[in-house]
């Protein structure tokens, strides 16, 4: 009872919230923003075909996959062509993700406010909900993925993965990490026989579910020739970009260690976790530091810079270093030092199914066109959501031998 009066609470404080933003925003009534600009016509677009032929799936003018488009084109088709429509269907999502995160979490879970929080203040999270961005669609998508694995409901789980693939094509991380995860506790449980291991996951029904949502990609890659529709990616100097960046996977861990690490571990007071790291996994921690250094000086972080984007910084927390005069080698080195951070919290030999998401996250943004902190969101608002279900540590105390529970048998018997 009281910890439904809980739920009941932050439910109608977010309303309440929400109702302020809606006011605030003069009911959605505003100019095109950023990328509406290119975003609201493609919608349109869109609506003028409800079920898109295969010429307009194969030549529209945007990167990335085309859902949030087909769905933005109903909406127009239903309510009338203007911004605000799709302004109001993004805001409802985005209250729908906080309903989830509430009415989904654990009855006991001792960080429900801390993971509200944590995903609510995210800035790149407001600026998605109140414009007409393609990210709210994928992020519901992925959530949704991410619940039907935790709740055993795996086709349901791999459709939802599908469609977040089809409205952005680096949602692939989630199944991905999902399989990877499986796999890797078939593995431990087999005491590392990889012919056991093998066995079992050819023999586990769910994994294929979660492959045939990661080959979900193959159809557009092979409608398009690529990853993205040739003409725009030709437009955007796609073809001009560094082959695999790793300076961006240094950037994408220090927004994590910003966004997520650094705000659980004030709230929660875990820092002994990160000081007896070395000495509980030398060999890791070791190998870390050469990694971050490598990267740091030999491939460092900076933003991709051509004729179609001439904004210099990496993302809002690169902007803000640069500001307060972080420049040059020592904010490569600060980013080195966050990826560090990053690495420790999510990689041991454990590898619960979080740090499987950041793993594959980070590897997939590498291969990105640009660098920004939006492109992390998914990854946190996942994490938020997988530690209202304890799922990664007991933040007070490190598990014997670090054996973390399949995502699947957490606490999900409290709700």
């Amino acid at each position: 009872m009281v910890m439904n009066k809980r739920k009941l609470i932050a439910s109608i404080i977010f309303l309440l919230l929400f109702l302020l933003i809606y006011i605030y925003k003069n009911q959605f009534h505003f100019e095109l923003y950023q990328d509406e600009l290119h975003y609201y016509p493609t919608a349109i677009q869109f609506s003028k075909e409800p079920l898109p032929s295969i010429h307009l799936l194969e030549t529209f003018n945007e990167l990335n996959t085309p859902l949030p488009f087909i769905i933005g084109g109903w909406v127009l088709n239903i309510f009338g062509e203007s911004i605000v429509y799709l302004r109001l269907l993004n805001f409802f999502l985005s209250f729908v993700i906080i309903s989830l995160f509430i009415w989904l979490s654990p009855a006991s879970s001792p960080r429900f406010w801390l993971c509200l929080l944590g995903l609510a203040i995210f800035p790149n999270y407001y600026l998605c909900s109140v414009h007409y961005y393609t990210d709210i669609i994928s992020l519901l998508a992925v959530l949704l993925g991410v619940i039907g694995y935790l709740y055993k409901a795996h086709v349901l789980s791999c459709l939802a993965f599908i469609a977040a693939i089809a409205s952005r094509q680096y949602m692939l991380a989630f199944p991905a990490a999902i399989i990877l995860h499986e796999v890797y506790r078939m593995f431990q449980a087999s005491n590392y026989n990889l012919g056991i291991t093998l066995k079992s996951a050819l023999q586990t029904p769910s994994l294929y579910l979660y492959a045939l949502a990661c080959l979900s990609l193959l159809p557009w890659i092979l409608l398009w020739g690529g990853p993205a529709p040739a003409a725009e990616m030709l437009r955007q100097d796609y073809d001009k970009a560094v082959v695999y960046n790793g300076g961006f996977l240094l950037y994408a861990s220090a927004v994590l260690a910003v966004y997520y690490i650094l705000l659980e571990t004030v709230f929660t007071n875990s820092w002994s976790y990160y000081i007896t790291y070395p000495r509980r996994h030398p060999l890791l921690f070791g190998s870390f530091v050469v990694v971050v250094l490598v990267l740091a000086i030999f491939f460092p972080a900076k933003q991709t810079y051509n004729s179609y984007f001439t904004w210099p910084y990496l993302g809002y927390f690169d902007n803000l270093l640069t500001l307060i005069g972080i420049k040059g080698l020592p904010k490569q080195l600060l980013f080195a030092s966050l990826m560090l951070v990053t690495l420790m919290r999510f990689i041991t030999p454990a590898m619960s199914l979080s740090g499987w998401i950041v793993l594959i996250n980070l590897i997939l943004l590498g291969k990105a066109q640009l660098s920004w902190d939006k492109y992390s969101l998914p990854t946190i608002m996942v994490l938020w959501f997988l530690t209202l279900f304890d799922e990664f540590w007991s933040l007070h105390h490190e598990r014997p031998q670090e054996q973390v529970p399949l995502a699947s048998e957490s606490r999900i018997k409290t709700l």
